[in-house]
């Protein structure tokens, strides 16, 4: 028995086909576009910071390896001094107006044992000026073969009070350091950049690399929409605890930032 076929319906058919084609790739295009949309929307915070602090630019090039065997230089200001060099700050993040009121000129020269870093949960005006906390260490400690074989070291912000800590543990009894010897050789630092380019360069450091940070050993006061004052001293001790009579709040320093350098690379 002869088929019959029908060409003007099997075209249809085709053309049919064809158009459902087009219709789902036009339906998944726009829900592609819509999904990218949503991502862009909820990661936004994320995407501006690295447009922000994606991208550090040295200033200057040094070859004079960075010492960590040396103790940090500070050098403590008058009351006089203090009030002279008082200035408001402005927050790289939100805007916000913070007065610094620098206690002491600071170097510190260590190895990075931890770090961390939180752009999305800022809770007050603290965390608009301190972006970055880095955990260093330095004398007998500032070696990394050294420092990993005896410690353990990790930094951390926790949400919901705000507080961070370096949480630091000896992964021996039988360290050739005293306990006393290392809590004053290690250090968790709140740094306040100075601009976004030396946000960017902090950005880059990375676990047991040796950095040289200098600036200013800061207090910080901000007053509140509701018109309270509220205020946050840096210790100015290596060895104080926050609990023993430190002047700070807790045994952190925090760095108002001007210059940090990086293997052989200056970021200003």
């Amino acid at each position: 028995m002869d088929q019959v076929f029908d060409y003007t319906t099997t075209a249809q058919i085709d053309a049919r086909l064809y158009r459902d084609i087009l219709a789902q790739e036009d339906k998944t295009e726009k829900i592609c576009i819509v999904i990218f949309f949503i991502l862009i929307f909820i990661f936004r915070g994320w995407v501006g910071y690295w447009l922000k602090f994606g991208f550090a630019i040295p200033n200057k090039y040094d070859t004079t390896p960075i010492n960590t065997t040396l103790d940090p230089v500070q050098t403590n200001y008058t009351p006089e001094e203090r009030e002279e060099k008082k200035f408001i700050y402005t927050s790289l993040i939100n805007g916000h107006k913070i007065t610094l009121i620098p206690q002491a000129h600071y170097k510190l020269s260590g190895l990075t044992v931890a770090y961390n870093y939180s752009f999305i949960f800022i809770n007050d005006f603290f965390d608009s000026a301190a972006l970055y906390d880095l955990g260093s260490a330095w004398g007998k400690l500032g070696e990394k073969n050294f420092y990993d074989k005896y410690f353990k070291s990790y930094s951390a912000k926790t949400e919901m009070t705000g507080s961070r800590v370096l949480w630091t543990e000896f992964k021996t009894r039988h360290s050739p350091v005293t306990r006393d010897y290392a809590i004053s050789h290690w250090a968790h630092s709140h740094l306040v950049p100075a601009n976004r380019n030396i946000m960017a360069a902090l950005l880059k450091i990375k676990k047991w690399d040796k950095v040289e940070i200098e600036g200013e050993l800061i207090d910080m006061t901000y007053k509140t929409e509701q018109g309270r004052l509220k205020k946050y001293y840096t210790s100015l001790s290596r060895t104080d605890t926050g609990f023993s009579g430190g002047r700070g709040n807790g045994a952190c320093e925090t760095i108002y930032v001007t210059k940090v350098k990086i293997g052989n690379l200056i970021y200003q």
